[in-house]
């Protein structure tokens, strides 16, 4: 029950960020396109600073996500915090990409997207893990 409660909570997570970041991604990118109007060199380097705000921030909200994950899934062998990082990454990447891809076929950048996040939930779990090894020993004064 809980590697089902932890797979859920950590979709959850990554899911909700997301949707916050788009509307936030929705403001800015009218004030942008507000100020492009006035500076014509702004229209020319869009495409390029979506991608440089967007890939690092997708990583480190994957990231998180694979570290929620394994806190609440609390299991102590790499393949175990693998399977339910992998799994958190593949859900909430996989419906990104279905919602995105309905009508189109997978790009090389949906390909870099698909591998950067389940690279980057994976990496929060063993991030977890390595934590806990560390402090397993150590106790806490009060």
């Amino acid at each position: 029950m809980r590697s089902i409660k932890a797979i859920v909570v950590g979709s959850l997570f990554i899911a909700v960020v997301f949707i916050i970041l788009q509307l936030a991604y929705v403001f800015i990118a009218i004030g942008y396109n507000a100020l492009a109007t006035d500076f014509p060199i702004l229209k020319d380097i869009s495409g390029i600073f979506r991608y440089l705000v967007a890939l690092p921030i997708l990583v480190v909200v994957m990231f998180i996500g694979g570290y929620i994950t394994a806190d609440i899934a609390n299991v102590h062998t790499n393949i175990k915090v693998w399977f339910h990082c992998f799994a958190v990454g593949f859900i909430t990447v996989g419906g990104m990409m279905y919602s995105a891809l309905q009508n189109s076929s997978l790009a090389l950048m949906g390909i870099v997207v698909i591998i950067l996040a389940l690279s980057a939930s994976s990496a929060g779990g063993f991030y977890w893990l390595r934590d806990y090894r560390n402090n397993r020993g150590q106790t806490t004064i009060n």
